[in-house]
């Protein structure tokens, strides 16, 4: 995954990225809670302001919050694009994200206008000093790989979900919803989840699936021509959207996009060159399966209400991927610290967080997704199903939390001392 050569200058301190990932599961026990004090048709109804809650919930606090830590950690490693104070960056960055996410989430789930001023506010903050400096740094790169042409494009997109989101969040704080306001309401969900998601998704799995599983390489179109042509057309389907024109061709151009990259992704994880077994597999394979799902429930409508698709596509692609690369990412970022730091006799990467842990945690995230899916028809399964999605979210919490507190006990020692392994 990482460059030859890499230092310990080049990456931030440890802390940076830890803090975003801890963070994260944290908002995973309040979507749950949420989910189970509120009623199903309500929760269930993507127009309404509890729904709006919960998604903000879900694509800052948990989305954004870990695409956030893992890039502080890659742009300076798969790109070379290296933030000269990373800690201040982190310290204005991550606070203004959680009290952003929360005021927002909060002002639509309790419906407190003043909550909103507040959120728009440190979620201006948060996403504009996050892109500026990574449009910045990202378009000074001169080595170009497929990464960081999707890095780059990720950034923009990122950038015009911003945009959109204040454009929207004025609207309600003016109470001033136009003719239009849906045409920008659509705008800013594709951009968010097939532009910000997807994008970085993308780039970052044609170096992590190769290079941590010893897989095959995406074909070189895979890489180079699908995030483009997939940036083009979310350029593409705002004129669409509004001038009100027919979506079905561009609906079918976004699926098979997204579809061909997981028909590659789940290739190069079925043959990889040293099959080791290895529990995070189970993560992406699902995810990526997950995706695929998604993209045939969004094609034929198969369901009259979203719930389905946003079940799918949040919690089985996005979320069940993003806690695989975070099973990845800290234990192998608490042994390059160490070892970067002169610790010698280190436990192995696998040791970090013990795998039985990690098989539990997505035992519980699967079961509860079976419960979100089944509560569309049944639903009183919808309080089984915020039961096991907040018991994987604190086991989540602790997976991480063990990672860190091991990487602090022996960096708390004397690197030739070796009596902490005992």
């Amino acid at each position: 995954m990482f460059n030859q050569g890499l230092s310990l200058d080049q990456a931030p301190p440890i802390s940076v990225p830890f803090r975003f990932f801890l963070s994260a599961p944290l908002f995973g026990v309040l979507i749950s809670l949420v989910f189970f004090f509120s009623p199903f048709d309500e929760i269930s109804n993507q127009y309404s302001h509890l729904a709006i809650g919960v998604i903000h919930l879900f694509t800052l606090g948990i989305l954004s919050m870990i695409i956030f830590g893992a890039m502080q950690q890659m742009m300076p490693v798969l790109a070379g694009a290296i933030l000269k104070k990373p800690r201040l960056f982190a310290n204005i960055v991550h606070p203004s994200l959680v009290l952003g996410t929360l005021s927002m989430s909060f002002s639509f789930i309790f419906e407190i206008k003043i909550l909103l001023h507040i959120g728009v506010l440190f979620l201006t903050i948060s996403f504009l000093t996050f892109f500026i400096f990574s449009i910045k740094l990202l378009f000074k790169v001169e080595f170009l790989t497929s990464t960081v042409k999707a890095m780059r494009l990720f950034s923009l997109a990122g950038f015009i979900t911003l945009i959109l989101g204040l454009y929207l969040a004025i609207a309600h704080i003016s109470s001033n919803i136009g003719e239009q306001h849906y045409v920008f309401v659509n705008m800013h969900i594709l951009f968010a989840l097939f532009g910000f998601a997807l994008l970085i998704i993308m780039g970052v799995s044609f170096q992590v699936i190769p290079m941590f599983y010893v897989a095959l390489d995406f074909p070189k179109f895979v890489q180079n021509k699908i995030p483009l042509i997939l940036f083009f057309l979310l350029l593409l389907s705002s004129l669409i959207f509004y001038f009100k024109v027919d979506f079905l061709v561009l609906k079918l151009l976004f699926v098979s996009l997204i579809m061909t990259f997981s028909f590659y992704a789940l290739k190069s994880l079925n043959h990889r060159r040293r099959p080791v077994f290895d529990v995070t597999l189970w993560y992406w394979k699902f995810s990526l399966s997950a995706l695929g799902l998604s993209m045939i429930i969004w094609l034929f409508n198969i369901f009259e209400s979203n719930y389905i698709l946003a079940i799918v596509f949040a919690f089985g692609f996005l979320y069940s991927l993003l806690q695989g690369m975070a099973y990845k990412i800290i234990p192998f970022l608490s042994w390059f610290h160490l070892n970067s730091k002169g610790y010698f006799k280190l436990p192995t990467i696998r040791e970090f967080i013990e795998e039985r842990y990690i098989k539990l945690h997505f035992f519980f995230h699967i079961l509860s997704l079976v419960f979100f899916v089944a509560a569309y028809f049944v639903n009183s399964f919808i309080y089984m199903a915020s039961f096991l999605f907040l018991v994987s979210n604190i086991i989540f919490f602790i997976n991480i939390l063990t990672a860190i507190r091991k990487y602090s006990k022996i960096a708390n020692t004397d690197p030739m001392d070796l009596s902490s392994f005992k």
